[in-house]
């Protein structure tokens, strides 16, 4: 019979967890890693601010009498303030994955159990953030597919050629 995870109880004979060599070592890898991948995250940011910098003042700067459609409307630097804002979004996970990387360093280190529920804290708040980006993602894409059909179904042009 496997014991719950709901039903394991603290008895004064057993560690707490952060005694544990081997717990401090999967935390304190699971830390490194945490780290690593917040600073990649920030990084992307960092690009990803720069693009729409560099894509928004091209973009103003491009003449628009032959552009006419939907692509007019990504003209004058709003493609550029669409990365400004990808790049917002993308941040708070990073900041939150770096944040949890932090608080379970000092949990390890200090084997104190309170920064382990912050840290945990901090991990709960990264998935829910990234979980709710890819729900509204997925809905993003099945709009845009909707919206590809619907326009080839009525025989809408969504690009036309310049000549």
């Amino acid at each position: 019979m496997e014991t719950s995870v709901d039903n394991i109880t603290h008895e004064p004979s057993q560690p707490r967890i952060l005694e544990l060599d081997y717990v401090r070592e999967m935390l304190n890898t699971t830390a490194n890693w945490a780290k690593f991948l917040a600073i990649l995250g920030f990084i992307g940011v960092g690009c990803m601010v720069l693009a729409g910098l560099g894509v928004a003042a091209i973009g103003t700067s491009l003449p628009t009498e032959n552009t006419s459609g939907p692509l007019a409307a990504l003209t004058g630097g709003m493609l550029g303030l669409f990365y400004l804002a990808m790049a917002t979004f993308y941040f708070f996970p990073s900041l939150y994955l770096f944040q949890y990387a932090n608080k379970l360093k000092v949990a390890v280190m200090s084997q104190d159990e309170t920064q382990l529920i912050l840290a945990l804290d901090k991990n709960k708040r990264f998935f829910k953030y990234v979980g709710i980006m890819t729900v509204v993602g997925i809905g993003l894409y099945i709009l845009f597919i909707l919206t590809l059909v619907g326009s080839f179904a009525t025989g809408g042009d969504f690009v036309t050629p310049g000549l």
